[in-house]
């Protein structure tokens, strides 16, 4: 894995870990803010509740008894009343809204109450538990209240319930500013948590990730540079055997021993220029060796140098190039990626077949796509045919040629230019095609 590939996994890791984080954070965020919505809701029906079936208890308060004398009423105890450690006990004392006759909350709710008679005349109206409403506003929004025909409803901030008995109605409508004030509050604290622990995640993962991938890179470098070195020590060797071997072929004639030897030599020789190529092929383009390529001349080259190939070996290399397809590229790699995808159609092609290069503009990138006969096609294992030294001919059949790294490198430089390459088979061709983004 080269440098650019280890940096794209390192955005891929960064964005995955930052929308896991994000989720989970979203995720846990909403469930505080429901549960707290949701308890809210369910304390400010139970005070209602408790007001509407407990109005007789607030009588006194209605007729100027103080909240003073209120609050010195007898209460049960229930000291005891949540001492209970089971499991149920524990989330019961969790979501507990400690609205009962035992409760100082109860005491501090501000609300007022409009009884209402069969005939719909307003009858006793209670509105000394608040300030801000006098008779004639608690009037107004206990009718409307009964208008609803609800039995739970808000309005304008306030909270009601409507309660029916022995023929006569009692609307309680209770204020429930703080409630939805406390409600909003975990929202927003909820969502600050959210943005700002979501940009500490990020700082810290692209950190993190940075410091992760350096020993990577530098190991993707050193083997880059060993390739490089081996192949240029392995050179010398090389040329002292292919010295020796056309020395003796000279001084003894040749025979099957030393054309053999002749043989593997060009085979290491083809070896390490495309191990060089690999190296090369994963580098960034210098800006010198951007310009803007003629891709359709570079495809008529590219044609009518393997037209000849093709004919020695009885194949046909036809082809169907659009007028001025142009992109900016290496030329020097756009042409290795014709070169390398029209060698391999021919090695593989099948005897009599046809070849054919077709080129087309997609924008400012190009679409090329080489094909050829290819009967056996349908038992082929195409997820495979990028990998390096992979070859369909599982017995290593040095007959056609190749080390299985001709597709590797084409996909290479089809990456290198943000695109993609593709392989499929249909009714007995095979098709390699490219997308390259200029």
């Amino acid at each position: 894995m080269n440098e650019k590939a280890i940096k794209k996994l390192r955005r891929k890791f960064i964005l995955t870990a930052l929308i896991s984080f994000v989720a989970v954070m979203v995720l846990m965020c909403t469930t505080i803010y429901f549960v707290n919505y949701g308890s809210s809701n369910t304390k400010i029906k139970k005070s209602l509740d408790f007001i509407a079936d407990n109005h007789s208890m607030f009588q006194n308060d209605f007729m100027g008894t103080s909240d003073e004398a209120i609050s010195k009423k007898p209460r049960p105890d229930v000291r005891d009343k949540n001492s209970g450690s089971s499991f149920t006990d524990f989330f019961e004392n969790m979501f507990n809204t400690g609205v009962d006759d035992s409760s100082e909350f109860v005491y501090s709710i501000r609300f007022f109450t409009v009884s209402f008679s069969p005939d719909g005349k307003s009858g006793k109206i209670g509105t000394n538990r608040i300030a801000m409403i006098d008779e004639e506003k608690a009037v107004d929004y206990a009718g409307r209240a009964l208008e609803s025909g609800k039995e739970y409803g808000e309005l304008d901030g306030f909270s009601y319930k409507v309660k029916k008995d022995s023929g006569e109605t009692l609307v309680v409508c209770m204020d429930i500013g703080s409630q939805i004030a406390d409600v909003n509050r975990v929202g927003y604290i909820a969502f600050m948590i959210t943005l700002i622990g979501s940009v500490f995640a990020y700082v810290f993962i692209r950190i993190i990730s940075k410091k992760m991938i350096q020993p990577e890179i530098r190991a993707a470098e050193r083997q880059k540079q060993f390739i490089t070195n081996a192949s240029h020590e392995l050179k010398t060797p090389l040329a002292v055997i292919r010295a020796n071997t056309e020395l003796e072929m000279m001084m003894h004639g040749e025979d099957e021993w030393n054309q053999s030897t002749m043989n593997q030599v060009d085979r290491m020789t083809g070896l390490i220029a495309d191990l060089v190529t690999i190296a090369k092929a994963e580098e960034s383009d210098s800006p010198e060796e951007i310009s803007e390529v003629d891709v359709t001349a570079l495809a008529e080259k590219t044609a009518d140098t393997f037209s000849s190939v093709a004919a020695q070996s009885g194949k046909t290399l036809e082809k169907e190039l659009d007028e001025g397809v142009k992109m900016t590229a290496n030329e020097a790699k756009i042409g290795q990626l014709m070169t390398l995808l029209v060698d391999n159609a021919i090695k593989y092609c099948d005897d009599g077949g046809t070849v054919k290069i077709k080129v087309s503009q997609k924008g400012k990138g190009i679409k090329l796509s080489v094909t050829n006969n290819y009967a056996e096609g349908e038992k082929q294992d195409y997820s495979k045919f990028f990998e390096r030294f992979y070859r369909d001919d599982q017995s290593h059949n040095i007959d056609k040629g190749g080390y299985g790294i001709g597709l590797s490198i084409a996909d290479g430089i089809v990456k290198a230019y943000r695109g993609k390459i593709d392989v499929s088979w249909k009714d007995g061709v095979i098709d390699f095609t490219c997308l390259l983004k200029g």
